[in-house]
């Protein structure tokens, strides 16, 4: 075979294999190699530990939020308590100049407006949400919130 030839040849036979390495992992439990597809309905390879609440009236919270009392601080402080707490109260997060300056506490009728609009009920917030728009399941969130308190 002309060398010309086996240089792309072989960058072929190896990007191949290194693709179809990458298909195929080592999973414990359905077998030494299953091939990587999409997870069936009853699976969830998400987190590696289901969060507390996913399930419940603060499920899109929880992905950032923990709800426990003295639960893991995550990407945002927990909301244990957060009901008649003070704004940018947790200790070891780094809030943003808008909330810290805010002042006062969380109130059901703040913390409806704040899940309504961040951007608008809070200026220069960090809050990546934009918003929930659902009235319905911004009382219920609300509601469910403030039954976390001891």
């Amino acid at each position: 075979m002309p060398r010309q030839l086996v240089r792309p040849i072989l960058m072929i036979a190896v990007s191949f294999l290194i693709f179809a390495g990458v298909l195929w992992v080592i999973d414990p439990v359905n077998g030494f190699f299953t091939l990587i597809g999409p997870a069936s309905a009853d699976q969830s390879y998400r987190y590696a530990a289901k969060p507390v609440g996913l399930d419940g009236p603060a499920g899109q919270c929880v992905v950032c939020h923990s709800i426990e009392k003295n639960g893991p601080m995550r990407v945002a402080p927990g909301l244990w308590g957060i009901v008649g707490a003070p704004k940018a109260g947790a200790k070891g997060y780094g809030y943003s100049r808008a909330l810290l300056e805010a002042g006062g506490v969380w109130t059901e009728r703040e913390l409806n407006d704040y899940l309504t609009a961040p951007d608008r009920f809070l200026p220069g917030t960090k809050k990546t949400l934009l918003g929930l728009p659902n009235e319905k399941e911004r009382a219920e969130l609300i509601s469910f919130l403030a039954t976390l308190k001891d």
